[in-house]
Formats: structure tokens, C-alpha cells, sequence
């Protein structure tokens, strides 16, 4: 029987919460091919730009006419660097359920799986107009990427004003894994993407909202508070229901057009969605890896 999220939740361990997810999975757990330079060669793969081209294979070339690079065990480990949005607005909650709790457990469950595989972690947080580094590489990343998911809280706004990150322009080969609820005042998340992407890497946006987010149907007064702000107004559900609908689902899709770029992957899921659901989804689209 499968576990559901607001059980994972009440968990409230981050690690049992991962193992419950994984054992859930209907496939099997793969997030990188695992081959690399200096060991037994095991496969091929496409040359990519960054790439040194002294290890296209040319005789592979001039039978296929394709710019192949040879790969062995150790070079395909992934470098995985997980980021989480801590603003005020993560924690929206419904059902029981916040989406800063599912965004964590979300996390966790990929970082248990990529260390399962042996892939490199790192963990970076969005907090305040600023990019924090928590967890550097290291045989003990996944341990600690753990304790600040479990300690981490959200709060603050996020500034308007365009932001620059040097940590943000590596040029490795990479998979970013990026959570948050991608709401924004002007068009500062799209910036902050557009900053991070190199031709070496792959990222993954998860964009987690609530039901009644992605499409309002209450009814009676209500008093509506930004959670980021604290600033409130009490509203009619009825009267301001199609213009929130409107809205809402004119910016979703502009988002997801502005973001419809190579090797950027735009996942959109409410929170009432199984995690389990969601994790199978990130492993099954190859494109990632």
C-alpha cells in the first residue's frame, strides 16, 4: 500500500521519508549512466560542446558520420546540485501539507537516490536575495544535505531587482534540481535560470503549487494573506475567481514558454500529487541524463 504524502510527512525523518519513496517505485532507480575516462570502456556518447575534442572517436566517425565520445565506469557519475527556495511564500499549505514539507521531502528522496548511485551532491538555498552554499561535495554530503533540509525554515521576500550569483556561472557538467513555487513579482526567477545555464548542464525545475492556486474555486469571505509580506485583505471567493483563474493561468503559461529552453526541464505539480508520482516522473524522462 502506498504511502500518502501528508503520512511522509507526519514522519517528520527526512531519511525513512526517502527510503518509503524509493521502495515505492515501480521502475528501477537510475539517475546517470555510469561511465567515465580511464576505466574499461563501456558505451558511446554524443560529443557536447565543452567537450575536448581529442576524445571524439574518429574512426567511429568515419563510418557514421557522427561525433561520438567513448565513456567508462567512472566519468559518468553525475554531479547533482539540489537548490531550494526559502522564501515566505514555501509555506503555503493545504491539506495539512506545506509545500516547503513537500518541496523537502522531494529533495531528499532524489539526494538518497543519487546516493545510492554514488553521483556527487551539493546543496545551494534562495533566501533574502541571496544564494547560499550549505553543502559543499563530499563523502558526507547526503548526510548533511539531510540536516539542513530537516533544520532549514522559510521566510523573507525575494527582491525584484535583478541579482547576480558568481556561484551560478560553473561551467562542469551538471543536473541542477531546482524547488520552488516559481511565483514571482516581475521576472526575477526566469532571470535567476537564465543566469545558471551552460551548454554542460541539465536543469530541472520543479514548480510546486496548491490546488486552489492553480485554479480558485472557493466561496464565502476570506481573508487572504501574503506569506511573504504579511501583509492581508479580506476578499469575496466568488468575485475575484475568474480574474484569479485568468490570471494565474495566463502566467503559468508564460512561464512555461520563457522557460522552454535546451536542457531546462519545467515540471509543474500541485501538492496533492503523490511524491512518489513525481520522483517516478524526474527518473523515467531520459532527457535529464
Amino acid at each position: 500500500m502506498q504511502a500518502s504524502n501528508l503520512e511522509i510527512v507526519k514522519l517528520n525523518n527526512l531519511k525513512l521519508s526517502a527510503k518509503i519513496i524509493s521502495e515505492q517505485l515501480k521502475q528501477g532507480i537510475h539517475l546517470g549512466m555510469r561511465v567515465g575516462a580511464g576505466s574499461e570502456f563501456e558505451q558511446y556518447r554524443y560529443y557536447e560542446p565543452g567537450d575536448d575534442p581529442k576524445r571524439i572517436d574518429w574512426k567511429y566517425f568515419s563510418r557514421s558520420g557522427k561525433y561520438m565520445i567513448k565513456e567508462s565506469q567512472a566519468e559518468s557519475h553525475l554531479h547533482i546540485t539540489l537548490m531550494l527556495d526559502l522564501t515566505g511564500s514555501m509555506n503555503y499549505k493545504e491539506g495539512d501539507i506545506s509545500r516547503l514539507d513537500y518541496a523537502k521531502n522531494l529533495l531528499a528522496t532524489i539526494a538518497y537516490l543519487a546516493h545510492l548511485q554514488g553521483d556527487s551532491l551539493s546543496f545551494f538555498t534562495f533566501q533574502n536575495g541571496e544564494l547560499i552554499k550549505k553543502v559543499a561535495p563530499s563523502p558526507k554530503s547526503f548526510q548533511r544535505i539531510l540536516y539542513h533540509l530537516e533544520s532549514d525554515k522559510a521566510s523573507g521576500t525575494w527582491p525584484v531587482s535583478k541579482q547576480f550569483f558568481p556561484l551560478l556561472k560553473n561551467k562542469q557538467r551538471e543536473l541542477i534540481v531546482l524547488v520552488s513555487d516559481f511565483l514571482q513579482k516581475d521576472n526575477e526567477w526566469v532571470e535567476i535560470v537564465e543566469e545558471m545555464k551552460h551548454p554542460q548542464k541539465e536543469i530541472v525545475l520543479f514548480q510546486l503549487l496548491g490546488k486552489q492556486e492553480v485554479e480558485f474555486d472557493l466561496k464565502g469571505s476570506f481573508i487572504f494573506k501574503d506569506l511573504e509580506s504579511d501583509r492581508e485583505i479580506t476578499l469575496d471567493g466568488a468575485a475575484v475567481k475568474k480574474g484569479y483563474n485568468a490570471a494565474i493561468g495566463n502566467y503559468l503559461k508564460t512561464l512555461k514558454e520563457a522557460l522552454h529552453q535546451p536542457k531546462i526541464h519545467l515540471i509543474q505539480e500541485t501538492i496533492d500529487e503523490p511524491i512518489v508520482s513525481v520522483v517516478s516522473k524526474f527518473l523515467a524522462n531520459r532527457s535529464f541524463i
